[in-house]
């Protein structure tokens, strides 16, 4: 059985990339199953793959590591339910040192049974202001970042089609300068075709049932670093009489996102699944200035639609709920709408404690 543990940080794109990887194993008639995880229990990425009709189980509340014991159990329920000829699990955008406290322990108990490889994913323009020292997080959120790369099997490169041709070809140069001692796939997730590299990397790599090397981390920098990210999921409903549900929760995205940036908050990511009760949208913002993110609007007309909100940010919890609540408020004042909101969550998370560590 093969599993694809996929890391990397929030925003570089390992749900796109995972679903089009089961689409292109797909072709072939290869079953694949997905594992989503963050520290929420609303997960955009989860009801995402879902509506694909994907086979799905989710960690919740916490990172792969804190939470082993789910994910071993989600590893066997798809097993025994869909006899998957591969697993993607998808860690926490913010989380690192898989190989010790994931890998490591899975191989353990596994033996031979389970191959597993990690792919560590990063955007392109996030890496080169991460390479040139002009990052806009925190000093512990760096070194969060800076460790996934140090720890990964498979560096994915991802968002290459953000780059021109020349802007491409000095990043590989200085990329590799960095990173050139491992395995580096650069790839533009959104096209099939993009992914086959990394699909065919992973699906030959056998580093065989042996423990892996693990990382030296420092656990109290890890943990600051997780709490200086704050978390954000809750599902509204929107109802207007005019049957433009679907242009308000529009409106309501673009005006969450500018309040963000114009308060300077950096974005590790902002996502929002709109559903209008025929199909879903989802628009994910990240740190990097990037072009408007537009929605596609079909002529379907409806009073009411549900978003999903998920948002990590480098501010404080009580901040975003009050940037929800008074866009909330400002929307129904402007448009004469109605929005119901259900199930808030808002925190820092806590110190990362693992089940297991297995270290060498």
């Amino acid at each position: 059985m093969k599993l694809f543990l996929v890391g990397g940080f929030l925003g570089s794109g390992k749900t796109t990339a995972i679903h089009q990887a089961v689409n292109y194993l797909g072709l072939s008639g290869k079953m694949s199953g997905v594992i989503t995880n963050d520290q929420g229990t609303q997960q955009v990425d989860t009801q995402y793959l879902r509506f694909y009709n994907i086979p799905v189980e989710e960690v919740s509340g916490g990172c792969f590591c804190c939470n082993l014991r789910d994910l071993d159990k989600n590893i066997q329920s798809l097993l025994k339910t869909h006899l998957p000829d591969a697993l993607f699990a998808e860690s926490v955008g913010s989380c690192t040192d898989l190989i010790a406290t994931v890998v490591n322990p899975l191989l353990n108990e596994y033996k031979s049974q389970l191959e597993i490889t990690l792919s560590v994913f990063a955007d392109i323009q996030v890496l080169l202001t991460f390479l040139q020292g002009q990052n806009s997080f925190h000093d512990n959120i760096n070194y969060i970042y800076e460790k996934q790369l140090e720890e990964a099997e498979i560096i994915i490169i991802n968002k290459i089609d953000l780059l021109s041709i020349e802007q491409l070809k000095w990043a590989k140069k200085l990329i590799k300068h960095k990173y050139g001692h491992k395995k580096i796939v650069f790839q533009n997730s959104l096209k099939l075709k993009g992914i086959s590299s990394w699909v065919r990397t992973v699906l030959v790599s056998d580093k065989g049932p042996s423990l892996r090397p693990t990382l030296q981390l420092d656990y109290d920098k890890y943990g600051a670093g997780e709490a200086e990210m704050a978390w954000l999921d809750e599902e509204i409903g929107i109802l207007t009489n005019d049957k433009n549900a679907i242009e308000a929760g529009i409106l309501f995205i673009k005006n969450i996102h500018a309040k963000i940036v114009a308060l300077r908050y950096p974005i590790g990511h902002l996502k929002f699944l709109l559903n209008d009760g025929q199909t879903q949208r989802k628009m994910s913002y990240t740190s990097i200035m990037q072009p408007e993110v537009r929605i596609k609007n079909n002529r379907f007309k409806t009073n009411r639609v549900v978003l999903l909100i998920n948002a990590r940010i480098q501010a404080d919890p009580a901040q975003l709920s009050e940037i929800i609540s008074s866009t909330i408020l400002e929307l129904e004042f402007t448009i004469g709408c109605r929005i119901i909101g259900n199930k808030l969550s808002s925190f820092k998370p806590g110190y990362p404690i693992p089940c297991q560590r297995i270290s060498i």
